[in-house]
Parts: structure tokens; sequence; C-alpha cells
């Protein structure tokens, strides 16, 4: 019969052989921050944005069809499955739908048929911005009917208003649980302003108004705010000191992304340091150019979609940076008989050989769709290297 001395030795050295398992189990516990980081649920959407929508009379003309009506779909054909892949997508619509009371036009008062709308429903379009200088084309009549007919089509809108309680509700967009919200200003009207008891009717670029509707916004449940601005210079790629000042007015107001239209042509694109906690970088892209219209010249007849990735950490209530993305696009303008329509064109189509364009695509539209390319590649990439290039393949 063993003594206790015995046992007793044979149970340390016991205890000595489990200590290395043990340490290693130790190695494994989480500490209260690495579990919580494990933890960490984030939730990812994709928001694409385009410059302006218009319709010059040759759109609107090669559009009409043998009965009288007007068929745009053909417009959005090659770019439909890009605008779709977004989680929202939105664009500047610079235009007004006054109906056939008085006839249809182009610049410089524009007056659209309705199915415009219906073919920006089809492609993919979500919302739209109407604060800008075509806004009051038509008068105010023409302004409420254009409301009308995005609200029948199913496209939300903000920027332009028919009663002060619509104005003074923020469009906050809740994108899988990222609550957006929405601003909407133009720097003038070409002189046609609403009556002096309607200005609610259209947002104006100033600066106490910004202030006190990204305030607002906050309240009413805006975690991110997305002001989009009409101003700048026609054919001007570089920001101007209006542009400058209204955008930093609106970044200390607490703006996280600042979206900018009317030059015709597109901008650079710069990330800034917000004014609050939850998002501690926004971005602004100055301009996006046009998306489609009948402007032929170079820089104006190329276009973009320009797409913000939005991650918010649930656990943390905090939002990463944005990552942004943009496609190249370039607008065929109806130059070959055999096709009478004006066309998006993702412009990296040029640049392959494995998708083959359209026939009506001549050599000099397709040198055309190379140099909007080319320069979209430059000034997107200008300040920012971080914007990457979404491939069509």
């Amino acid at each position: 019969m063993k003594s206790p001395i015995f046992f007793i030795v044979l149970l340390f050295f016991l205890f000595l052989s489990f200590i290395p398992s043990f340490q290693g189990r130790e190695k494994g516990i989480m500490h209260p921050g690495q579990r919580a980081a494990l933890n960490d649920s984030v939730v990812s959407v994709r928001v694409s944005f385009t410059g302006d929508l218009m319709c010059h009379i040759g759109q609107y003309e090669n559009s009409k069809l043998s009965d009288g009506t007007y068929d745009f779909n053909p417009s959005f054909t090659f770019v439909k499955s890009y605008l779709e892949k977004a989680d929202v997508t939105m664009g500047n619509l610079e235009l007004t739908f006054a109906g056939t009371d008085i006839p249809y036009a182009g610049y410089p008062i524009f007056n659209t048929p309705d199915s415009y709308a219906e073919a920006l429903k089809t492609a993919g379009f979500d919302f739209v911005v109407t604060s800008n200088n075509h806004a009051m084309d038509t008068g105010e009549k023409g302004l409420l009917r254009t409301l009308e007919i995005l609200k029948k089509t199913k496209i939300g809108s903000t920027g332009t208003f028919k009663s002060q309680a619509d104005h003074d509700s923020i469009r906050i967009l809740n994108i899988k649980g990222i609550k957006l919200g929405v601003l909407n200003y133009t720097y003038g009207t070409n002189g046609a302003y609403p009556a002096s008891d309607h200005k609610y009717m259209i947002n104006i670029i100033d600066t106490l108004a910004m202030e006190r509707d990204i305030k607002a916004a906050r309240i009413q449940g805006a975690e991110l705010v997305l002001v989009y601005f009409h101003y700048g210079q026609e054919n001007k790629s570089i920001p101007n000191e209006y542009q400058k000042m209204v955008v930093r007015k609106s970044q200390e107001y607490g703006a996280d992304i600042i979206i900018g239209g009317h030059p015709h042509v597109i901008s650079p694109v710069n990330y800034y340091k917000t004014a609050h906690a939850t998002l501690d970088t926004g971005i602004v892209a100055w301009s996006l150019g046009n998306f489609i219209s009948n402007q032929y010249w170079r820089y104006a007849d190329a276009g973009l979609i320009f797409t913000l990735t939005l991650r918010k950490n649930i656990t943390q209530n905090k939002y990463l940076k944005p990552e942004a993305d943009y496609l190249p696009t370039w607008v065929y303008r109806a130059t070959d008989a055999r096709m009478r329509k004006h066309i998006v064109f993702p412009a990296e189509m040029a640049l392959t050989d494995s998708l083959s364009l359209p026939s009506y695509i001549d050599a000099a539209a397709k040198y055309k769709m190379k140099e909007a390319f080319a320069d979209t590649k430059a000034l997107m990439t200008k300040d920012c290297k971080e914007i990457k290039l979404r491939s069509i393949h």
C-alpha cells in the first residue's frame, strides 16, 4: 500500500502537466473589447447618383412614336442594369412636366412628356432632386404638376414642394436601417420665382435655411445628411468661390454627403472631416455633370454613375468612411439615320473588343466615347486617388 506522500507527489506532477493546456486556453479568452469587436454587426447599402437629367427638343422629337406617344426607354437600355444594382438611385431632374396645355419645349423653357418620368422609373431611378434653375420654367402650375407626375410614377423627390407642411417634412430614406436625410437647394430659378406667399415651393441656397434644415433632419431621425446643390458656373469643372463657400457652410452645419450639379461637366471629388461623431469622414462630389441631354460638346456629353457604399456599425452606432466608385458614361445623340434616339452608354464599351457596340456607333462616335472615358477618369481621380473605377466586366 502506497503512502499518502506518494499520492501528494503524484497529484503535484499531474497539476504541472495540466498548466500548459490551461494556459493555452487562457490565450483564447476574449476580453470585453475583443468580444464586442467579434459581435459587431455592420450593415452596408449602395446609393448611386447621376448628373443632370435633361430633355432638349431633339430628345423628345426622336422619342416620338407614330401614334403620337413618346418612348424614352431606349435611352437607358445600356445603363439600366447598373442603375438597378444600387439600393437607391438618384438624379437631378432638370425639367418640368407641365402637361399638354402648353407645347412641349426644350431649352430655355423645359416642358417634357410625362413618359420621360416613366422611363426613369423603369431604368431604376428611385428619387430625384427638383430644385434647379429650370424648376419654375412653366410657373407654379408646372412645378406642382411635376410633383404630381413624380408621385404617380412612384419616384421620390425633394427640393420643390406643394405646401409649407410638405416643405417642412424632411425626406428621410430608411435604407436597410440606414436613415439618410436628403436636402436640395438651387442658386436661383432664372428669375421666375413663386409668389411671395408661396416661397416654400422651392429651396433657394440660403445659409440660415441650410443650417435650420440640417438640424431639422437630425431631429426628424436622419443619421446621415445628404445635401444636393445646384450651383456653379456652366462648363467649368473647377469649383468657384461661391461653390466653396456653400459647401464649407454645409459641412460646418453637419452635412455628411454633398453632391453638386448645374455646370453640365464633371468636377473632382474630395473627402472631408465631418462636424459630428457619427461619421468621421464625409465626401463631396462637386458636380456630376450631365447624365442625358442634347449637349454635344466635349465634357458635356460625358457623365457617370457615382456610387457610395455606406456602412453602419450597428453595435457602435457609427458609420465607416464611405467608399466611392464611378462608372463613366457617354451620350449618343441620334447622329446615325439607323438610330434616331439619344442613348446613354457605359463609356468603357469603346475600350474593349469583348463587347460589340451597335452598328450605328461609327468610328467618330467611338472616338468620342473613348474621350469621355478618359476625361471622366482624369477628373474623378484628380484630387482623390481612392475613388474606384467601376468596370462593366
